[in-house]
């Protein structure tokens, strides 16, 4: 209520609802003037995020419009990522902050989470059959058994937009290497997949990791989307199932000199 007053007193919201859960039940306070509207939802701490995609859900059945999450912290490993929030906590941890400041990460729309065994059940296409031949089932299994990140933009109750990456060492810095990136084909343009690349980014940030690279199809306006969020293109291979690829690397500045990386990292790829 503190948070949801403060952006309410400055004008950006017109009305404060509440939101009830009872018995697995989810009540939401004049359900009948929300529809069309675009809905922040202010949660103080978000251990795994099963509740709020309930709200959301409802919400959505509502007909609204856009929806964001602010929440004053996040448990590591939850399954919903807010679009905006303070910090993560491990599990456990009582911390303590001042109210006169907010760190800010956003992302544009859908809501941003790790993927559920549920997934397994519904269907993504891209249109590009060297990624489409691999199922959602395949993605969960690689989450489950072999230490794959694996994020979905879910927005319009469908899966938007799909990332799968791993810690990966090389030369003696620790990075990660994003393995796919992938926008449904029928919400392609809808910037899915840029939330997706900057989530990467600021895992990276945030857990200190020393780079990320990855692997780009020769598709321009891709390469140029990687570019404008701070990738730099660092040669150009030929493999006998993509086609020609272009090896793309994002460095942590805040942690080492640019240059050294992307030699050390030249030199493993």
């Amino acid at each position: 209520m503190h948070v949801a007053e403060r952006f309410k007193s400055i004008g950006l919201f017109e009305e404060i609802l509440s939101c009830s859960l009872n018995a697995g039940s989810i009540s939401i306070s004049n359900p009948s003037t929300i529809k069309g509207k675009n809905i922040l939802i202010c949660e103080d701490t978000v251990i795994s995020g099963k509740t709020i995609h309930k709200i959301v859900d409802k919400l959505t059945s509502f007909g609204v419009g856009d929806v964001k999450i602010f929440s004053l912290m996040m448990r590591k490993n939850s399954t919903i990522i807010p679009n905006i929030f303070v910090f993560e906590t491990e599990e456990d941890t009582r911390v303590y902050f001042p109210w006169s400041d907010y760190p800010i990460r956003t992302y544009p729309k859908g809501i941003v989470r790790k993927m559920l065994y549920e997934d397994c059940k519904r269907s993504f296409e891209c249109g590009d059959a060297r990624i489409d031949k691999i199922s959602l089932s395949d993605y969960y299994k690689n989450q489950q058994h072999i230490d794959a990140k694996i994020y979905i933009v879910e927005d319009y109750s469908e899966i938007c937009s799909i990332i799968q990456f791993y810690e990966k060492d090389i030369n003696g810095y620790s990075g990660l290497f994003l393995d796919v990136i992938a926008t449904s084909l029928k919400r392609k343009g809808n910037r899915y997949a840029s939330t997706l690349l900057k989530l990467i980014g600021l895992y990276m940030f945030y857990h200190e990791f020393d780079f990320i690279y990855a692997y780009a199809f020769d598709i321009p306006e891709l390469i140029d989307m990687y570019k404008q969020i701070g990738f730099d293109a660092i040669g150009k291979i030929e493999d006998d199932s993509y086609g020609v690829l272009y090896p793309l690397i994002l460095v942590n500045e805040k942690r080492n000199n640019k240059d050294q990386i992307i030699n050390a990292v030249k030199r493993q790829i």
